[in-house]
C-alpha cells in the first residue's frame, strides 16, 4: 500500500483492527503505527533510491511530525472512544476529498 498509494498499513489496519478484531481505537492506532514503520522505511528507501523524494520538504515535515507525536498520543488517550473514531473517519474522508479534487 505504501509503495503504490503513499500510505502505509495504518490506513487499512486501523479499521480492520477495530471492526474485525474488536480493539479500541487507541490500541488500533498504536498497532497500526507499529505496523507502518517497517514498510514506511522500505518505501522511503525505494522512492529515495529512484530520486522521487523531495528531501528539502520531507525532512522538515518529518521533524515536525516527530515533535508533535507525544502531544497527539496524549490527546488520543484523553478523548472518548467514539469521538476519536469519528475524527479518524473524518480525517480519511477529508484526505479522500482533497485527493479527489486535487486541493
Amino acid at each position: 500500500m505504501g509503495g503504490l498509494f503513499g500510505v502505509g498499513g495504518a490506513v487499512v489496519a486501523t479499521p480492520v483492527l477495530t471492526s474485525v478484531f474488536g480493539t479500541t481505537q487507541v490500541v488500533a492506532q498504536g498497532l497500526s503505527l507499529a505496523l507502518a514503520l517497517p514498510s514506511t522505511a522500505v518505501t522511503l528507501a525505494t522512492y529515495g533510491f529512484h530520486q522521487h523524494v523531495e528531501w528539502s520538504m520531507g525532512i522538515p515535515l518529518a521533524v515536525g511530525g516527530l515533535l508533535s507525536i507525544s502531544w497527539g498520543v496524549k490527546l488520543a488517550h484523553a478523548m472518548p472512544e467514539k469521538m476519536l473514531r469519528s475524527l479518524f473517519c473524518g480525517f480519511l474522508v477529508i484526505c479522500a476529498l482533497m485527493l479527489g479534487f486535487k486541493i
